[in-house]
């Protein structure tokens, strides 16, 4: 999957462009209009949506719009970041290699990155291929801090994953 079209925030937006809510019925909206589940992945920076690579940009921002006037929804701007396969990977190396900003910022980026793929879903994800880009990326690019950060995060998760399938199996 790649990044093909961006939702820009509006400039004085600091939170989710998208509550969660939100975030996953224009993914389960898209996947309506497409033949399989594009990722979208929700953030500060922006909303990041992610399809095949055959995928037309055109239709893509036409069903994005429409979604976003049902939605009542304005933001500043679609970005096509379709001409440019690694686009997010270089966003993600601006927050992890971003010297002016505090540890929150890239620990907010991972954890939120994180959460939403969330790598250890029994059904698989979307964004799979996302991640292992990303994961990728953490392990050549980023900081001691940063690959310890992003472990610890994956083995929480996969700890709660690991409880969940317990209990659910107790309870069934």
């Amino acid at each position: 999957m790649v990044c093909k079209l961006v939702i820009k925030p509006p400039k004085d937006c600091k939170a989710l462009f998208l509550d969660r809510p939100k975030q996953g019925q224009l993914q389960a909206y898209l996947a309506q209009q497409l033949s399989y589940t594009p990722f979208v992945f929700n953030s500060v920076l922006g909303v990041f949506i992610f399809t095949k690579k055959t995928q037309t940009t055109e239709t893509l921002s036409l069903w994005v719009n429409h979604f976003l006037e049902m939605e009542k929804l304005h933001p500043e701007r679609l970005i096509d970041t379709s001409n440019d396969p690694r686009f997010f990977k270089r966003v993600t190396m601006g927050v992890l290699g971003n010297e002016k900003a505090s540890a929150l910022a890239w620990k907010r980026h991972l954890n939120s990155f994180i959460f939403q793929v969330n790598p250890y879903q029994f059904k698989g994800s979307a964004g799979i291929k996302v991640f292992q880009r990303i994961q990728k990326t953490v392990s050549k690019q980023g900081s001691a801090s940063q690959k310890k950060y992003f472990k610890q995060r994956l083995k929480l998760l996969r700890n709660r994953v690991s409880l969940s399938g317990i209990e659910s199996l107790w309870k069934g």
